[in-house]
């Protein structure tokens, strides 16, 4: 059995701004506006929307939370029952329904609807008739839906009955969400109760809005809902966005930058040149000739044999 869980915890983020809006009354959302219904149409409007909602989603899911009834926030994935069998106790969780049919109850505001309710007990899956439900417009601010006693085979020893009523005070036209306080019951075999808050999420052609026609439908899906659900969109509408109407991202070309190989360069050392030119060395002869006289007591002069003396040297820079 297909579980619808992924995102469920994000599934209402784009419902919180409505918690400040009126919590006695009906709420209802369409056209991208929310009010009470009292102030914004009537019991047989009220009860014509809900009917073209169901009719869209007939073979579509019906995704379920656990949910805050004033800021419209998933709190769990599906709904937990705790119930006990004669040996042990056992979880039994809703995970999901499927719409399989809905038709008109001729002279009432009402409406039958089918329900194939998605089970899990513990870690099985156990095999359960569809749920035979009714969903009655009572005024204009009353919506009541009640699923009638449908059987699963939980345990081996013998059936259990299921049945739940859900008392709705929000719903979303332009999304698909129904919010209710619930009252599911389990008898027989194996007994177990659990009352809460639930949102349901309807999962056909979202958003839709009652101003637009078909053309104008698909056209803002293709255009619009794609880019959301790749920015700001919850999980959930990721899930439920037409498959036609995605925006195919064009692909990106990768650009792979190649290492060159380095060349090295070999630096030679460079010789230290001298930049003085070198001059030629230069030899010298150096003659002295050394005269002696000598003067005696007399007053004369005696003058020996000169002397010459020749010396060869280098002249030194």
């Amino acid at each position: 059995m297909k579980l619808y869980t992924s995102g469920l915890v994000l599934l209402s983020v784009c419902l919180i701004t409505t918690q400040t809006l009126a919590q006695n009354g009906l709420l209802v959302c369409r056209a991208r506006q929310c009010a009470e219904t009292s102030y914004t149409m009537s019991q047989g409007f009220l009860f014509n929307k809900i009917d073209q909602m169901m009719k869209r989603n007939i073979g579509k899911a019906v995704l379920l939370c656990e949910a805050d009834p004033v800021s419209h926030v998933c709190l769990n994935q599906g709904l937990t029952v705790p119930a006990q069998t004669a040996i042990e106790p056992i979880d039994i969780k809703i995970a999901g329904l499927e719409l399989t049919d809905s038709q008109l109850i001729s002279g009432q505001t009402a409406l039958k609807a089918v329900f194939d309710y998605k089970i899990k007990a513990n870690a099985t899956f156990p095999k359960c008739q569809l749920g035979v439900s009714q969903l009655t417009v009572s005024d204009v601010d009353k919506v009541e839906l009640a699923t009638n006693d449908f059987d699963c085979q939980i345990t081996e020893t013998g059936n259990t009955a299921i049945n739940a009523t859900y008392n709705v005070d929000y719903l979303d036209f332009d999304y698909g969400f129904i919010g209710a306080y619930y009252t599911i019951g389990v008898g027989e075999t194996v007994k177990g109760d659990k009352t809460g808050y639930v949102l349901m999420r309807f999962t056909d052609k979202a958003p839709w809005g009652d101003n637009e026609t078909e053309e104008e439908i698909q056209a803002e899906t293709s255009e619009d809902i794609s880019v959301e659900i790749e920015t700001a969109l919850p999980e959930i509408l990721k899930q439920t966005a037409p498959a036609d109407g995605m925006v195919q991202e064009e692909p990106v070309e990768k650009v792979i930058e190649t290492e060159q190989p380095k060349q090295e360069v070999v630096v030679e050392p460079v010789k230290e040149t001298s930049t003085e030119t070198q001059k030629p060395t230069q030899k010298v002869v150096k003659t002295t000739i050394v005269e002696k006289t000598t003067i005696l007591s007399d007053g004369t002069r005696k003058t020996e044999e000169p002397i010459k003396r020749t010396i060869i040297g280098e002249i030194v820079q």
